[in-house]
């Protein structure tokens, strides 16, 4: 009896060390969301109509494609400054993802014309895309479970 219970326990030794050691290259093989942070500058007086538009119209459709949009809101400094930030599932999807919104039908025939001619956009700039950082991502895991 007590030879069996050894066997089972290094048999369950041995698969929990297995399981370990592939559960750490699978981690080291997983890449990390990207985030991109947006700042446009919105033309004078459409701010309102601007968001309407940007939250009726521009998330649901992206967030469909792949993209999170995370957070979306305006500057205090400069009432026609628009600052967003989405979230792409890893840089080597970001390609995918973003064609899959940009190539859509609904962004060449309905969005996009709908977009330029309302004029709402001056100016559009990519501040930065990043990974979040290592010590980000207790807080990052708080801010996903609000939403």
């Amino acid at each position: 009896m007590v030879h069996s219970t050894h066997k089972i326990f290094f048999l369950l030794l041995g698969i929990t060390l297995t399981l370990g050691c592939s559960s750490k290259l699978l981690v080291a093989h997983h890449e990390e969301p990207i985030i991109e942070v947006r700042v446009y500058k919105v033309a004078e007086g459409k701010m309102d109509e601007w968001e309407r538009f940007f939250h009726d119209k521009l998330v649901e459709p992206q967030e469909k494609a792949g993209i999170k949009i995370l957070t979306a809101y305006r500057t205090l400094g400069d009432e026609d400054l628009f600052v967003w930030s989405r979230q792409f599932s890893s840089k080597a999807n970001m390609a995918k993802e973003r064609a899959a919104f940009y190539e859509s039908d609904l962004w060449k025939t309905t969005l996009r014309p709908e977009l330029e001619e309302k004029g709402f956009l001056e100016k559009v700039q990519i501040v930065y895309t990043v990974r979040p950082s290592k010590g980000a991502s207790r807080g990052q895991d708080s801010i996903q479970k609000q939403h």
